[in-house]
């Protein structure tokens, strides 16, 4: 995983290949160093390809709130409850969306994009996410 970023200063983290529950954690760990230093930050998540179980999704939206991502985002009705841990963990007010498909994740990312803003896409059981990474980064 590295940052690229892109022409109006958007940072994308694509880690769309990170499908485990140890590799969202660490990109989930990067995320927050970037807020640390000032950063608006946005993960994209989808369900995960590697065995999991519900708990393991349940971790990866309460971790979010407990990092402070600034703006956590389920894709698809299998990732939802990590939306739903994410909200029980103390996102009310917004910080944290439940998407039907990539395309209404790609409306919000768009969205949220700006100079400065951090986005992070994690991997997805069916590879979506990998588009969706690629079509984020070539906003100009």
């Amino acid at each position: 995983m590295f940052a690229e970023t892109l022409a109006d200063g958007t940072i994308v983290l694509d880690a769309s290949d990170r499908v485990t529950v140890d590799e969202v954690r660490e990109a989930q760990a990067a995320l927050a160093e970037w807020r640390l230093r000032g950063h608006p930050t946005v993960h994209v998540a989808g369900v995960l390809a590697a065995p999991h179980d519900r708990d393991d999704l349940d971790a990866i939206g309460r971790r979010a709130v407990r990092l402070n991502i600034g703006m956590f985002i389920a894709v698809g009705q299998a990732a939802r409850v990590m939306y739903l841990a994410a909200e029980q963990e103390g996102s009310w007010d917004g910080e944290s969306l439940p998407v039907p498909d990539v395309d209404s994740a790609y409306d919000e990312v768009t969205r949220l994009r700006g100079d400065g803003v951090v986005i992070l896409i994690t991997g997805s059981a069916d590879g979506e996410l990998t588009g969706l990474a690629d079509r984020v980064k070539e906003w100009t």
